[in-house]
């Protein structure tokens, strides 16, 4: 069932317009994938704007500090912690399994993006569910750790839309998928298919959704890769993703999760450098 991951109220809306990263509405829900995982997808190269940690985070309002995110690439080296993030983020039958993570992240790690926050073994991050899996940034600093707080997963199809093949894994994948396969990541297809979207809780509010679906539809629109963005959402949701630029084509096919999914598509205008 899809979460309401970053609810909002008028502190942090007056707090997320005041940053040129947040002049999208913050990403309040998404759909998700047969195993539990998200529907949606984002980012930016430059340090993202600081942003409060929600006063229900762990250790009270005396723990309060500022988050300075930025997003990259995930890659198999952050498996751990994309699984610590999902397991905090989702009831146990709404995850993403470990094979899925495994899968995506070995085929197409350049259609993900995260969200990690530097921070010292005292910081209020370092308290989070990720932080155990968390590397230090660079040799110079060993002793602070570039912790995951958000990610998006994708992987690309030859269908107009998100398709319960398009969700699924090649059944012996290893080491390549045959040409012939249409379940799972497509290299050749012109649609990034989003699965995953997962924020941890105690930055519920924090506007993150919002700061990485922009970047992340801006890289998309830069890369050339593909035509069209798509996901999956149920009804209610639908009006938050046409505000976001998306299309409603309508109730889809797919029937994981039980069905009853909207078709929700980004057309991605042709990018024209200078």
């Amino acid at each position: 069932m899809p979460r309401d991951l970053f609810g909002r109220n008028a502190k942090d809306e007056a707090t997320l317009t005041a940053s040129p990263e947040s002049q999208t509405r913050t990403g309040d829900s998404v759909a998700q994938d047969q195993d539990g995982s998200n529907e949606f997808t984002i980012h930016c190269e430059d340090e993202l704007p600081s942003f409060g940690v929600s006063k229900n985070a762990r250790g009270g309002n005396n723990d309060l500090s500022d988050l300075h995110p930025y997003v990259q690439t995930l890659s198999l080296s952050d498996l751990e912690s994309c699984v610590a993030l999902e397991n905090a983020t989702f009831l146990e039958h709404e995850r993403c399994s470990r094979e899925k993570f495994v899968y995506r992240l070995t085929t197409c790690p350049e259609l993900s993006l995260a969200l990690f926050s530097t921070t010292a073994p005292d910081g209020l991050v370092a308290s989070l569910p990720t932080y155990p899996h968390a590397r230090p940034p660079d040799t110079i600093s060993p002793a602070r750790k570039s912790t995951l707080i958000a990610q998006v997963i994708a992987t690309k199809c030859a269908t107009l839309a998100v398709t319960d093949e398009s969700m699924e894994i090649p059944p012996d994948w290893r080491p390549s998928n045959s040409p012939s396969e249409s379940r799972g990541h497509q290299e050749h297809g012109r649609t990034i298919a989003i699965h995953s979207l997962a924020s941890l809780p105690e930055f519920k509010g924090r506007g993150l959704g919002k700061i990485i679906m922009k970047s992340y539809v801006q890289r998309m629109e830069t890369s050339g890769i593909a035509d069209r963005i798509a996901l999956l959402a149920h009804e209610h949701l639908v009006k938050y993703y046409e505000a976001l630029g998306f299309r409603n084509w309508g109730k889809s096919q797919a029937s994981f999760g039980g069905g009853g999914w909207y078709d929700m598509i980004y057309e991605i205008s042709k990018y024209q450098p200078g």
